[in-house]
């Protein structure tokens, strides 16, 4: 199984703060890119570092 696969809470949890970040009136369209791309970053390095299994 794919890493991303065994971490779709995790992947939920980013989709939605990425829906609720760009819901924000106050925030820039560089804001919003730069927090969609740290979410997308946190998740990445949660699947690939925290949440690794050996073979």
């Amino acid at each position: 199984m794919r890493p991303w696969q065994r971490n779709r809470f995790a992947l939920v949890a980013v989709i939605i703060a990425s829906v609720v970040t760009i819901n924000i009136p106050d925030f820039s369209t560089g804001q919003i890119v730069s927090l969609v791309a740290l979410y997308l970053l946190v998740f990445f390095l949660y699947v690939r570092f925290f949440n690794s299994y050996s073979k």
